[in-house]
């Protein structure tokens, strides 16, 4: 589990207990219930699938995973810049539901846009520092990335740093063997 999976379980996801329980659970996270079979309640994500585990629930899936074939439609139409995410942390509460329940919510082809876009921009940034002949990049901005997203970002500009420091080192032991 990454840490934007443990941070996505407490995300509030709505239930329908099977049982009953009149008094409010007081978590850190907050306060929840009462619990009466049939009454749909909004719980932390983890709280929903220990209960679900025990068939003590069922859980009822965001309203957002329905949105999910237009959001795609409309991140193939545009190619420069990321559509804001049906919620913060749509992939992990995906992920969640499809451990769950077993079966898989197609959207592939989103994540796949989404990370083409981000892999892009992280390479105009690489090439913006190659042409300027410098290891300092400016202010940068990501608009409509979610967490894990940023995570992905980081790791591709730490790799391609490294990657340009290592190129630029044989440039310059090459050069330097040249003179002698």
């Amino acid at each position: 589990m990454d840490v934007c999976e443990f941070i996505a379980e407490d995300d509030l996801i709505e239930i329908v207990p099977t049982f009953r329980y009149d008094r409010q659970l007081n978590l850190i996270t907050g306060d929840f219930g009462p619990f009466r079979p049939s009454v749909p309640v909004k719980v932390p994500m983890w709280l929903a699938i220990n209960l679900h585990r025990q068939n003590k629930c069922s859980i009822i899936s965001p309203s957002w995973v329905n949105n999910l074939p237009r959001l795609q439609d409309e991140q193939e139409n545009e190619t420069t810049r990321l559509l804001p995410p049906p919620d913060l942390h749509w992939r992990e509460t995906l992920k969640l539901l499809e451990q769950e329940f077993g079966r898989s919510i197609q959207c592939s082809d989103l994540i796949e846009r989404r990370e083409a876009i981000l892999k892009k921009s992280v390479h105009e940034l690489f090439r913006e520092a190659y042409e300027k002949n410098t290891m300092f990049i400016g202010d940068v901005t990501l608009d409509n990335a979610t967490p894990a997203e940023l995570i992905l970002v980081k790791e591709m500009i730490a790799k391609g740093f490294r990657r340009l420091q290592e190129l630029r080192r044989n440039v310059l032991s090459a050069s330097n063997r040249k003179h002698y």
